[in-house]
């Protein structure tokens, strides 16, 4: 039997005639508005990736742990992520806005206030960090819950168009209270956290995961890289609108395709009745936008209905 059955009868004579006198597709209106649209939202998927546009307002809560196992080298790795973090966020038109906190059994500010001069947060740091009581005033314990509840009222006073993010860095395994977290999400603050040494804090990642953060486990060796190339990155990234004028594209891609799959495919190929073929190539199309439409809303959030 031959792959399909309409291939043993010849096209019916009226309708092979009509598919010869037609125009040809890159004519018709619903070829060529898909087309531009979609060279549209090419263009500008393009140029949002390329001039950075979108990118979200931000202030970030960064605390360190001050306890008394980060002593030394992993000390000084955290710093040295921090300055890192301070380094890139100086290449920004318009810059994160930046609050450094210490923590170990109680929590201190090791910067006056939020402000976006990574310079003056680098000299406050620095000043807080010659401070000869210091690590007396913090204890020597690991009170993540106390560290979280500070950073989630230091972020709360932050101006809503911003996205607030605290990202907690910590080589110690704490419990973490669910009010904490509720008040987190209540408060529209993402908790992000770094556990060192490789361990795997399950209170930490639920706070992590219930307000959509990040959570990493890694060596205090590669602190630096995770402040720049992952947290920093992905606070500052305008992806919602890359996501957005993707789809969108992909969307008017699947309309450009409905004029040949309703020749080509199901009438030319398959042999379907014209109608059957028209309807199945919009329902294609349909079927496609909103399935994108749902994927984009539900995986990514929409740009213009908040960046955060």
């Amino acid at each position: 039997m031959p792959p399909f059955p309409h291939a043993q009868c010849p096209m019916p004579h009226a309708q092979l005639k009509i598919m010869l006198s037609r125009r040809p597709l890159w004519l018709y209106p619903l070829f060529q508005i898909p087309s531009i649209l979609m060279a549209l939202c090419l263009l500008f998927a393009a140029l949002f990736l390329l001039l950075g546009l979108g990118r979200p307002q931000v202030a970030v809560a960064i605390a360190i742990d001050f306890s008394s196992s980060t002593s030394g080298t992993v000390r000084n790795q955290e710093i040295q992520a921090v300055s890192s973090y301070l380094g890139a966020n100086k290449a920004l038109e318009e810059q994160n806005q930046i609050r450094v906190f210490g923590f170990a059994s109680q929590v201190q500010a090791l910067t006056n206030s939020f402000t976006a001069d990574s310079q003056q947060v680098e000299g406050e740091l620095k000043q807080s960090l010659q401070a000869p009581n210091l690590e007396q005033q913090l204890g020597g314990g690991t009170n993540l819950n106390l560290a979280i509840q500070e950073g989630t009222a230091a972020l709360s006073g932050i101006e809503e168009k911003r996205c607030r993010e605290l990202l907690v860095v910590t080589d110690g395994i704490a419990d973490v209270n669910k009010s904490s977290i509720e008040e987190a999400i209540a408060r529209k603050v993402k908790i992000n956290a770094v556990v060192l040494g490789g361990k795997d804090s399950r209170d930490l990642r639920r706070a992590t995961d219930r307000t959509n953060g990040i959570y990493l486990s890694d060596e205090a060796s590669n602190l630096e890289a995770l402040f720049v190339d992952t947290f920093f990155t992905r606070f500052n990234s305008n992806r919602r609108w890359l996501i957005f004028w993707l789809g969108a594209a992909f969307i008017f891609f699947m309309w450009m395709l409905t004029l040949p799959f309703d020749r080509w495919l199901f009438q030319g190929l398959i042999g379907l009745d014209i109608t059957l073929a028209g309807q199945l190539a919009l329902g294609n199309a349909l079927f496609w936008t909103v399935l994108t439409a749902i994927v984009v809303w539900q995986l990514f959030g929409l740009p213009f209905a908040g960046m955060c």
